[in-house]
């Protein structure tokens, strides 16, 4: 077919036709056959430069349009996370929760067969019936004149009591009092068969301190005439123990629980001197509760000699402030009075029911122990300036403490 010679073209004619590689179309008689007659180079061996057949651009579109989407897909590929377990540490003096934490005392070793030895004679058997029941108990010889402190909840309501002599011989005891407020009963025999307790100098006065609880050891098979000693670790001082309807403002708290036949029993340093005596398991925390030893001596011995213990009397009984009332009054606590015995000093000095009592000589007072602790510093007959509110109102007041 003639090229179209339109004067009116002006586009140039070419002289041959342009080679395969640089047409868009091509004869199928040079498809694989015609172009190989083409040279592969150009002039001083200098690669010709081919384009790529359209089927290999296609393919290799294709394979790097596949390779794009496999990478999106590795990208945006769902995460499989794997939690463990952080590598455990060892630990020596505490464990440790997410929520709690834990502190174990390791107490030093203690001369426990030198203290048995020591507090043997100073500790006593003491057999109580209940109806028609025996069970034994511990006393502590606190003075020559045969006067025994023993746990207050051991012998309440007995119907016998009896303590065991060195030489075996069972005599009568009397129960001369219960003093409610340390948990403290004294027993009076016809004489002092043993050696009196010494009270230790120092009294503890924070946790972690090593101790010693000494008993006859009677109901766990061991009556030998010894005492039988457990070391405990007195955790914390001053808390106030519910034992068996007895409330205590002013107990040692040990490290654990204590069996039954460690009641009334003595807690000591490592000297053998008197800490405390141990008068059962705290409500609050079921462990071992007991009362300081300066506390045990006098209560036992104004027992004995009036069948009371004589304190400072302010004629009121009070409870812990609730907290939402203390931040209404902007005070951090008080004791708060349910009742104000009618003719009592509290009365007389015009103390009502609902007042808070704040500090009493000018010593805070957060809760109801710390009144009664105050108080039980003091003597009948003494002055005490007592801080009160009343609503929102501050008030003072001197009054005179009676026994």
């Amino acid at each position: 077919m003639p090229f179209d010679e339109d004067p009116d073209d002006e586009r140039p004619v070419p002289d041959q036709p342009l080679p395969p590689e640089d047409r868009l179309w091509r004869h199928p008689s040079e498809v694989g056959a015609g172009l190989g007659r083409f040279p592969a180079t150009l002039g001083d061996g200098v690669r010709a430069e081919r384009r790529l057949p359209v089927r290999t651009a296609l393919a290799g579109a294709c394979l790097a349009g596949a390779m794009v989407a496999f990478g999106a897909m590795w990208i945006a590929r769902p995460i499989r996370v794997v939690e463990r377990d952080p590598p455990r540490s060892p630990i020596r003096t505490a464990t440790a929760s997410s929520t709690t934490q834990s502190v174990t005392f390791i107490a030093g070793p203690v001369p426990t067969e030198a203290l048995a030895e020591k507090l043997a004679p100073t500790v006593a058997r003491v057999r109580v019936r209940h109806d028609d029941r025996w069970t034994n108990a511990t006393g502590l010889w606190v003075d020559d004149r045969g006067t025994l402190a023993t746990a207050a909840p051991l012998v309440i309501g007995a119907d016998e009591l009896l303590v065991i002599g060195q030489d075996g011989a069972s005599r009568t005891v009397r129960l001369a009092g219960v003093d409610d407020a340390t948990g403290v009963a004294a027993l009076v025999a016809d004489r002092t068969d043993g050696i009196p307790v010494t009270l230790s100098e120092t009294s503890p006065k924070t946790g972690g301190q090593a101790a010693v609880v000494g008993a006859n050891g009677a109901d766990a098979g061991e009556d030998n005439g010894d005492a039988t000693m457990a070391g405990v670790i007195i955790r914390s001082r001053s808390l106030r123990a519910t034992i068996e309807g007895l409330v205590i403002h002013d107990a040692l708290q040990l490290d654990r629980e204590v069996p039954a036949d460690a009641l009334g029993g003595g807690l000591v340093d490592d000297d053998g001197d008197l800490l405390g005596m141990v008068v059962g398991n705290s409500r609050e925390r079921g462990l071992g509760a007991v009362v300081p030893g300066d506390a045990v001596v006098a209560s036992a011995a104004d027992l004995r000699d009036q069948g009371k213990v004589r304190r400072a009397w302010l004629g009121v009984r009070a409870v812990d402030l609730d907290p939402a009332r203390a931040s209404i009054m902007q005070v951090t606590g008080g004791a708060a009075l349910t009742e104000v015995t009618p003719g009592s000093p509290a009365a007389v000095a015009g103390l009502v029911d609902g007042d808070v009592v704040t500090t009493v000589d000018d010593r805070p007072i957060d809760d109801a122990s710390d009144l009664v602790n105050i108080l039980a510093e003091r003597q009948p007959g003494d002055s005490a300036e007592v801080g009160f509110r009343r609503g929102g109102e501050a008030h003072e007041v001197t009054i005179t403490l009676e026994g």
